[in-house]
């Protein structure tokens, strides 16, 4: 996803890629609010991206993804499946924690507190594709990268 100084809403992608299977699928994503979508904004808690791994101290080389969502209908902002990223705690380079991040519906006011989100129809296909492609793992890496 690109970030950049606008107060726009920025859009990325999020792509399922088998090694043996090659590209199975692209969905659009973001992941934070426009005003903090920029170089930085990974340590803002509270509408900031989610962090790169290289963006974290100590760095790691992905994040993991439950293939099973959890059930959480009751939060506000997600109202429905999650699915939740490991680890499930980061300390960003300027020293910000990060937590509780997630794939999941963009389910309130566009954009997110430092999940990764997707509109209505591209979050039902990405659901339904992780049902069909993904049986019998229980996550799978994610790599999150930005352009500057």
């Amino acid at each position: 996803m690109p970030l950049d100084n606008t107060p726009a809403l920025n859009r990325g992608r999020l792509v399922l890629y088998d090694w043996e299977k090659g590209h199975i699928n692209r969905w659009v994503a973001t992941s934070g609010l426009g005003n903090w979508q920029k170089i930085g904004g990974w340590a803002k808690q509270g509408g900031g991206v989610c962090p790169a791994p290289y963006q974290c101290n100590p760095t790691f080389s992905n994040y993991w993804v439950q293939v099973a969502p959890l059930d959480l209908s009751h939060v506000k902002g997600v109202e429905g499946a999650g699915y939740p990223m490991t680890p499930f705690a980061v300390r960003t380079k300027e020293g910000v924690q990060r937590s509780d991040l997630l794939i999941h519906r963009d389910a309130n006011v566009p954009g997110s507190m430092g999940c990764i989100v997707l509109p209505d129809d591209e979050f039902k296909d990405f659901c339904t594709t992780f049902d069909r492609e993904l049986v019998g793992h229980e996550q799978i890496k994610l790599w999150v990268q930005y352009d500057f």
